[in-house]
């Protein structure tokens, strides 16, 4: 990973609507340009293979991984051990995009929008959190962040490029010669994209 990538989560109780906004502002997102990568955390164990399917015989077979792929199209069926982190699955498939939307996340510090819908009859998740940078809702609930409602999908979509504007990193390397930067600039921008860092300056001493 080479370059900056945000990261934004949307977070809410079950039922509030999170992947349907998400369904409905990441058009607007293409619209701009942008590519766009998407994670859904699930709390649960899922399957996401047919039986009888290929793929599915080969993985109860015992294979570890199972890759099927197409000229349009790759996915990756794998068992794992320990879940990944949101930050390992970032920087070990999301290199080609220019802005990661994840659902869920909630315990994570990356910045987060909470879909709150009252009608739901479930508490907020996230009012209080220091990463909070906005709340989507029916309601007019007392927060500190921006509020929008749910037919604001462009504002949303706004608040958020104006947000990832502003965090780009600039990192700086000296004292070393340019073909010798590349690896550790990869490093540091991964460790930018992950954590609110601005700047970074590193100096080299050769001696």
């Amino acid at each position: 990973m080479e370059k900056f990538i945000p990261v934004v989560s949307f977070v809410g109780s079950s039922g509030s609507g999170k992947t349907t906004f998400l369904e409905q502002i990441i058009p607007l997102f293409i619209d701009k340009g942008y590519k766009i990568g998407t994670i859904k955390h699930d709390a649960h164990k899922f399957e996401i293979d047919k039986p009888g399917k290929d793929s599915y015989r080969l993985k109860q077979a015992g294979a570890g991984t199972v890759c099927i792929s197409s000229a349009e199209k790759l996915a990756l069926i794998q068992s794992c051990e320990n879940e990944y982190t949101v930050e390992e699955l970032i920087l070990k498939f999301f290199g080609n995009v220019d802005l990661i939307l994840t659902e869920g996340y909630k315990k994570s510090d990356l910045p987060k929008l909470e879909i709150y819908r009252s009608a739901n009859n479930k508490p907020p998740l996230s009012f209080t959190n220091k990463e909070l940078i906005g709340v989507i809702s029916d309601d007019n609930p007392d927060v500190d962040v921006k509020l929008f409602n749910f037919a604001e999908k462009e504002n949303v979509v706004q608040h958020i490029l104006s947000l990832i504007s502003e965090a780009s990193p600039d990192i700086v390397i000296t004292g070393v010669e340019e073909r010798y930067q590349k690896p550790l600039k990869e490093y540091l921008t991964a460790l930018a994209t992950l954590t609110n860092v601005n700047k970074i300056k590193i100096k080299i001493d050769t001696e």
